[in-house]
C-alpha cells in the first residue's frame, strides 16, 4: 500500500479523511522508518562492536531505497531514511561509540522543536504554513484569525513531542555505550518515532479540519481582525505583544 504524497506527514493534516497508515506513507513507508534503527539495536546487542550493526542498518536502509527505485514507487520516505542512517553510521564511527548513531536524531529533533517555536512567535506557525501551502492559501492565509489560531495550537502539539524526545533520550544518549544502555536508547527512540508522531497528527487534523475545509468566507471574527490569540502576533504581520 503506498499513499498518495499529499497525505503523507504534515500534508496529512489537510486530508479529507485521516488515515493513520498513509499519514507514514503507508504501510511499507511504516516498515522502511523502523526496520534499519531496529536492526542496528538487535545486531549491536548480539554483535557489541560498531561496524556490524552499522553495516547491517545502513545496508538495509540502502537495500530499502534501491527497491524503491526498481519499483518506480515514491523515493522519498526510503531516501529520507538512508540520509539518517548514512548520517548516524557518520558520527558513530567518528565518535567510535555506537550511541553516536543517534546524535543527529537529536539534533534533529533539537532543530525541528526551535524551528516550530520560532514559528509560532513570529505568527507563521509551521503546521498552519504547511495546511496554506497544500490548500493554494499561503498569501491569505494569515487574514483568517482562526486558521492561524488553530494552526498555532496544532504546532504547540509538535514543539511538546520534539521536547519530550530530547528530555527522555539525552539522558540515554549520555549514559554510556554498553549494550543494554544502547538497546534502550534505541528502543525508546522508535518507540518515541512514528506512534505518537501519527497520533500528533490525527490531533492537528481534528483541528484543523473545521478551517482548512471550509469553503465559505472566514468568519467575521477570524479574518482581518489584527492580534492572533494564538501566537500574540498581529495578523497583518506587525509585531504584537508576546505572551
Amino acid at each position: 500500500m503506498t499513499a498518495p504524497e499529499s497525505q503523507r506527514g504534515l500534508k496529512s493534516v489537510v486530508a479529507e479523511e485521516f488515515s493513520f497508515a498513509d499519514a507514514m506513507g503507508g504501510v511499507r513507508g511504516m516498515i522502511e522508518s523502523v526496520l534499519p534503527g531496529l536492526t542496528f539495536v538487535v545486531v549491536y546487542v548480539i554483535v557489541p562492536s560498531l561496524w556490524p550493526p552499522l553495516a547491517a542498518a545502513f545496508g538495509l536502509a540502502l537495500v530499502l531505497a534501491v527497491a524503491r527505485l526498481i519499483g518506480r514507487s515514491s523515493v522519498m520516505g526510503a531516501v529520507s531514511s538512508l540520509g539518517g542512517i548514512a548520517l548516524g553510521v557518520v558520527w558513530a564511527l567518528v565518535s567510535g561509540k555506537a550511541e553516536g548513531f543517534y546524535a543527529p536524531g537529536l539534533w534533529i529533533n533539537g532543530g525541528y522543536l526551535a524551528g516550530c517555536l520560532i514559528s509560532i512567535l513570529v505568527g507563521w506557525p509551521a503546521v498552519a504554513v504547511v495546511a496554506a501551502l497544500a490548500t493554494g492559501r499561503l498569501e491569505t492565509f494569515r487574514e483568517d484569525r482562526e486558521f492561524v489560531r488553530r494552526g498555532a495550537w496544532a504546532t504547540w502539539l509538535m514543539v511538546a513531542l520534539f521536547a519530550a524526545r530530547l528530555a527522555v533520550q539525552l539522558p540515554l544518549y549520555f549514559a554510556g555505550s554498553a549494550p543494554g544502555q544502547v538497546a534502550l536508547l534505541g528502543t525508546v527512540k522508535l518507540a518515541m518515532g512514528a506512534p505518537p508522531f501519527v497520533a500528533l497528527l490525527w490531533l492537528s487534523w481534528l483541528i484543523m479540519r473545521p478551517v482548512v475545509h471550509r469553503t465559505g468566507p472566514a468568519e467575521e471574527s477570524g479574518a482581518g481582525t489584527g492580534v492572533d490569540a494564538g501566537t500574540g502576533t498581529d495578523a497583518g504581520g506587525e509585531d504584537g505583544t508576546k505572551t
